[in-house]
């Protein structure tokens, strides 16, 4: 992966299980990787280390702190986000401030660079937000809420400004790796 001076590792590859009706309270993420959820969470779990992009599996999340020194969010739903760590840090499992930065537009609408961004724990998953609403919600629940994949940031009722009409679509998660 040569995203932004490459040395990027695939730690997780998902899929969306009702993409096509996305603000459906049954659409979630799948697989997700092991990190810590509300007992809720029925998605099914990997810690198998995805091959490529179209693999869905995730490395044990354990493992993530390992390799960490910035996380590359990736979709074909929503603009790419490389997030260093402030006092929040997805592999830490801490809430609090990342700097986020995006570094590829992959939707028409809200093509603004912004930021800062909060990395939260919501009730179902990670979610990366700025301070006005949810960028990336990785909901693992098929019984309530969605994923948010939001370029625009938009409040949970927004009528959704991810990609429309994507085959296949997936995310990633890649950690670049200590030098």
């Amino acid at each position: 992966m040569e995203t932004d001076g490459g040395g990027w590792t695939l730690v997780w590859s998902y899929t969306l299980t009702k993409y096509n009706h996305f603000r459906n309270k049954s659409n979630a993420i799948t697989p997700r990787p092991n990190w810590p959820a509300n007992p809720k969470v029925d998605v099914i779990i990997s810690t198998t280390p995805p091959l490529n992009e179209t693999d869905y599996n995730a490395i044990n999340f354990s493992l993530w702190k390992q390799l960490v020194r910035q996380i590359l969010i990736k979709s074909n739903v929503n603009n790419w986000l490389k997030c260093d760590p402030e006092t929040g840090s997805l592999v830490d499992w801490e809430r609090g401030s990342v700097n986020c930065e995006i570094v590829r537009l992959v939707t028409d609408t809200c093509r603004s660079k912004r930021a800062p961004f909060i990395f939260s724990l919501m009730n179902y998953g990670p979610t990366f937000k700025t301070t006005e609403n949810r960028y990336y919600y990785f909901d693992g629940y098929t019984r309530d809420n969605w994923p948010t994949h939001d370029p625009c940031g938009k409040k949970k009722k927004s009528k959704g400004n991810h990609a429309k009409k994507v085959v296949d679509p997936h995310g990633h998660i890649y950690i670049r790796t200590k030098s």
